[in-house]
């Protein structure tokens, strides 16, 4: 049977149709693909620049921060020094007020306990004593013939209790009182004793001595700060009504002073405590 050649050339147009559209298919997919393919590489170089830009960046801010430690550790290294300057300053004004100034029947604040205080930031911390404390002697000095008014000895129970070695200068001390008791640094020496027993942790001993200065020595320009100091150290035995009333004594007794200011902070202290 004959195909009518009109069928023919249909089917014709329909196959070429057919392959034409497969054809533009597939390359359209390739195009896709292509496209594609271009889309992530571009992308990827721009996350890699995005990421490369930001490492840059916190280089940079490192830097800077390294450079701003740099200089705050250079400041805390210059304060530190001017710290250490003044308290070598002060022990150097304090021990010249302590020889020079014993016998002043004008009672100041750097005699009394300021010095005290500032001492306590030049000598040893008590942790430090204890294995000095088990192997310094503790041989009392002589008297010396041309020391009349005790000064060489006062000066080096002073000098040794700002070396920290605190049982050696509780001996010097004790020592300087027995062959000196008339001498016009004996309530300074008395004081000391007692801040010596106190830097020792020794309170109960501290408290005794420094009551001695009130009672024994009730001219002296160190009663308000040995008063300062019976407070202090009822508070670090923790009876917290016996320090309280010290303290409101010294306040109430020397108004206006650097003890009475130090009274009330110790106070403005205790109430923050809940004491």
């Amino acid at each position: 049977m004959s195909i009518n050649p009109a069928v023919r050339r249909f089917s014709f147009i329909i196959t070429a149709t057919l392959l034409t559209s497969i054809s533009s298919s597939l390359y359209a997919e390739s195009s896709v693909e292509q496209r594609l393919g271009r889309l992530e590489n571009l992308l990827s170089s721009q996350v890699l620049m995005e990421q490369s830009q930001r490492v840059e960046q916190i280089q940079q801010e490192l830097t800077s921060l390294r450079g701003l430690l740099e200089n705050q550790e250079n400041q805390l290294s210059l304060i530190k020094q001017r710290q250490r300057n003044l308290y070598q300053d002060i022990d150097r004004r304090l021990n010249d007020l302590e020889i020079k100034g014993v016998g002043s029947s004008v009672p100041t604040a750097a005699a009394n306990t300021v010095s005290s205080d500032e001492l306590a930031s030049s000598i040893a911390p008590p942790s430090s004593s204890i294995d000095a404390v088990a192997t310094e002697s503790t041989t009392a000095p002589l008297s010396l013939s041309n020391d009349k008014n005790g000064k060489s000895a006062y000066t080096q129970a002073f000098n040794t209790l700002k070396e920290g070695r605190y049982k050696q200068a509780i001996v010097e001390f004790k020592a300087f009182q027995k062959s000196y008791p008339e001498s016009a640094y004996a309530a300074n020496a008395q004081y000391w004793l007692g801040e010596t027993y106190s830097v020792s942790r020794d309170y109960k001993t501290s408290l005794d001595e420094f009551q001695k200065v009130v009672s024994g020595y009730p001219d002296s320009n160190k009663v308000e700060g040995a008063l300062l100091k019976i407070g202090f150290t009822y508070y670090e035995m923790q009876d917290w009504a016996s320090a309280k009333t010290a303290l409101e004594l010294v306040i109430n007794k020397y108004p206006g002073t650097t003890v009475a200011r130090k009274a009330k902070e110790r106070l403005q202290r205790m109430k923050r405590e809940g004491r």
